[in-house]
């Protein structure tokens, strides 16, 4: 989870609500009532002091032998359906009654760990809507030009995604990933949930976390091109980034390297290299499928259930949670957050009625 302002999208408005009923407080509440112990780092982000997701679940399963729960692993849900106000829950073996059941099968990303999306399914035979799903926090495919030779080079930046009209979609800062099929890395998977149309691109500023004035970048660049001047114009930039992507750099510039030295280099060609450093382009080809993304964006319409309980609007009885609703959110532990505030919520309201 994470301490900081939820970044949701989606209905985040519902998210929203959802934190209102039970948000940070009460989640770190939760958690160390189940004994599990957490630490705070960077950026907000809390993990089990372990930093092993195996302590959540060890936490968790504690917990339930404490309460006698019976856990069914391996058993696949063939259908669900609602008679005389009772859900009758079908496996391939066997069948389940219930007044009240909880779908929080998660959505349809990463199916090689569990993604399946099922539950889409199971909340439409009972007459709820799904926004079309997608992939989110996934790896962004670009042309093979402006990686050619990059692959596996990490460079801290900012990446700005623009539309065919160069309008801004998103921009995110951190370290992306160069690979041999586009970028990946933390803020660029960030950005991949707004490429919903051809002719996007992405522009990396490589050079601002470091000269903040373009006065202090032109002193760098032209006393580099003074001491590397009977070396290669590529050489302008060693020490500053790595040698394969000082070569892409200085080419998106329109700098010739053949038969040139650095001090060849014109004031004009001087600032072609600034202006590449802060808008460094790959032409965006599309994004990886839900194979590779940890998140998925779409699902069930959360304007057919209530907030503070996670109960449809439609059937009586019927949660859902987690990501299988239209809630996705940014790396940090967001996505988690939702998770376990909606599948408490909808429990609590399951216990309250019980109690009834």
């Amino acid at each position: 989870m994470n301490i900081l302002d939820p970044v949701y999208y989606g209905n985040s408005e519902f998210a929203g609500k959802v934190l209102q009923h039970f948000g940070k407080e009460k989640l770190l509440h939760f958690w160390n009532d189940l004994g599990l112990c957490l630490s705070e780092e960077e950026e907000g982000r809390i993990y089990p002091c372990t930093f092993q997701a195996v302590s959540v679940l060890d936490a968790l399963k504690t917990r339930l032998k404490t309460n006698q729960v019976n856990i069914l692993l391996q058993t696949k849900v063939t259908q669900v359906t609602n008679r005389n106000a009772l859900f009758h829950i079908e496996t391939e073996k066997d069948v389940f009654i219930s007044k009240r059941i909880l779908v929080a099968s998660g959505g349809a990303a990463a199916p090689k760990l569990g993604g399946s999306g099922s539950g889409y399914s199971i909340l439409e035979s009972f007459g709820h809507h799904m926004i079309p799903v997608f992939p989110a926090l996934c790896p962004i495919v670009t042309d093979s030009k402006s990686i050619s030779g990059l692959n596996g080079i990490r460079v801290k930046c900012m990446i700005s995604v623009l539309n065919q009209n160069h309008s801004l979609l998103q921009k995110k800062k951190g370290e992306i990933l160069f690979t041999d099929y586009g970028i990946s890395g933390i803020c660029a998977m960030q950005c991949a949930r707004f490429v919903k149309e051809n002719g996007c691109t992405a522009e990396l500023d490589i050079v601002s976390r470091v000269f903040q004035e373009e006065s202090k970048l032109m002193e760098f660049l032209k006393s580099r091109r003074e001491k590397v001047s009977n070396f290669p114009p590529e050489q302008i930039l060693t020490g500053f980034l790595l040698p394969k992507l000082s070569f892409a750099v200085m080419k998106q510039a329109g700098i010739s390297m053949r038969n040139s030295l650095a001090g060849d280099l014109t004031d004009d060609d001087l600032l072609a290299v600034a202006d590449r450093l802060h808008h460094y382009t790959l032409r965006i080809e599309g994004v990886k499928g839900l194979d590779d993304a940890q998140v998925t964006a779409g699902g069930a319409d959360c304007r057919e259930f209530d907030p503070e309980t996670m109960e449809s609007h439609i059937v009586k009885g019927l949660h859902a949670a987690g990501e299988l609703l239209d809630v996705d959110g940014d790396c940090g532990g967001f996505n988690l957050m939702f998770a376990f505030s909606s599948g408490i919520l909808a429990g609590l309201n399951g216990r309250e009625e019980e109690r009834k």
